[in-house]
């Protein structure tokens, strides 16, 4: 068995499912039976975050490249019998054998460069591009390439200290370390509120169920949403819905670099700040209307790396 089928898709819809590891390599089933040159045709017309593709070969394999998205890594992709797959490779002058090297420390010591991290994102990005072309759909543009719905159109961020005792108050503050949310933990350690601006915005009931934990999200003494974990080869899932929408967890959520997807759409990404803090978490919002959401995807996201360390 190869790495890719680790993380094929499934036959048995005719849904094209797509599978991530998280660690820049994905696949999704070719139900379309693209070829290689289908694939440069349609993703040329695509705007994407990291760059535009050529046609070129990996050691005489033709592939389809978006060459230097990072000084160390180059995104590919390409057809595989009934597959799609993807991924991160090692750019020209740069050794096969040290972009290796250095996803075995990713993967030994659970944290990434922003290089890795950056290139892994890519990678999901393609992969959601990928997975749209696959079920019919026009695409033009990635979520990631075209502007935030915010005020300004570019992302809002804010911050969390990571490996928090739930316990214990906390906040999650803006570049200027002011209050943006405040949180309180039970005393069982079972249950957040959110606050923001001294009124509660959201709760977070937490629930063990064979020993996986569930969350549900309430406001206003509504139920709202519902999530569950996961464990999966690589990182564990979590995935549930939001207000009647889909809500999955794309990236790598034991290294803390993932973007959030509501609905199919990317509201949010959450990765580690090295710029200005340590151990904490910088959480990028692309909706102004999902801002509260993405505060307590992020509490929730702690607290299942948090209990998965221990």
């Amino acid at each position: 068995m190869g790495f890719f089928d680790k993380f094929k898709g499934g036959s048995g819809s005719s849904e094209p499912k797509a599978k991530s590891s998280g660690m820049g390599f994905a696949s999704i089933k070719n139900v379309k039976q693209f070829t290689n040159e289908d694939l440069l045709e349609k993703l040329s017309s695509v705007n994407v975050s990291f760059g535009t593709p050529i046609m070129g070969d990996i050691k005489g394999t033709q592939s389809v490249l978006y060459k230097k998205v990072t000084d160390t890594y180059d995104i590919f992709v390409r057809v595989d019998k009934e597959k799609i797959i993807m991924g991160k490779i090692g750019t020209d002058g740069v050794s096969s054998g040290s972009t290796a090297f250095s996803a075995g420390l990713d993967m030994m010591f659970g944290g990434k460069d922003e290089g890795t991290a950056k290139a892994d994102r890519a990678v999901d990005e393609l992969l959601s591009v990928v997975q749209k072309l696959e079920s019919g759909e026009e695409v033009s543009q990635s979520a990631a390439a075209g502007p935030a719905n915010t005020a300004s159109g570019e992302a809002e961020t804010i911050f969390m200290k990571q490996k928090l005792t739930i316990t214990n108050k906390f906040d999650l503050f803006d570049m200027n370390e002011e209050t943006v949310y405040h949180v309180e933990g039970g005393l069982t350690g079972l249950d957040f509120s959110v606050q923001r601006n001294g009124q509660e915005v959201l709760e977070i009931k937490k629930k063990m169920v064979a020993v996986m934990p569930s969350y549900t999200i309430v406001k206003n003494k509504e139920e709202i949403g519902k999530l569950k974990k996961k464990m999966r080869f690589t990182n564990p899932e979590v995935s549930g819905t939001i207000n009647g929408k889909e809500l999955t967890i794309r990236g790598d959520l034991l290294g803390f670099d993932f973007d959030i997807q509501l609905g199919g759409t990317t509201i949010g990404h959450v990765d580690k700040d090295l710029g200005h803090w340590t151990d904490c978490f910088r959480i990028q919002i692309f909706d102004s209307s999902q801002r509260d959401i993405m505060a307590a995807m992020a509490i929730i996201c702690d607290n299942v790396v948090d209990q998965d360390n221990k």
